[in-house]
């Protein structure tokens, strides 16, 4: 999975799905977000078990696919990064780069 987009629709994305990402929990797949890149769209999805939330937001997708991200550690590195567009790719370890363009 590859993809960019700019940070100010990812941030604003990733702010919204914040809300339902479980910080403690006894299953650790609910503290990460599922980032689905296909076509033109990024499709970010987060659930608790009782409330689920899915929103999308436009990308230049290089490579469909899917994974998922710490949501925490994600958000904290988009908010760091310049405002600019940023690229997301998943390597062959299945470690997940983040990179900008600044």
């Amino acid at each position: 999975m590859e993809f960019s987009t700019q940070k100010s629709e990812l941030l604003r994305e990733l702010d919204l799905v914040q809300g339902v990402v479980e910080r403690k929990t006894t299953i650790p797949i609910l503290s990460n977000l599922l980032l689905e890149a296909a076509g033109s769209v990024l499709r970010i999805s987060a659930t608790d078990m009782e409330l689920g939330i899915r929103c999308a937001c436009p990308a230049k997708v290089k490579t469909d696919g899917a994974g998922t991200v710490p949501a925490k550690r994600l958000l904290d590195i988009v908010r760091s990064l310049p405002e600019a567009e940023i690229r997301v790719k998943v390597l062959e370890n299945q470690w997940v780069q983040v990179t900008c363009e600044r």
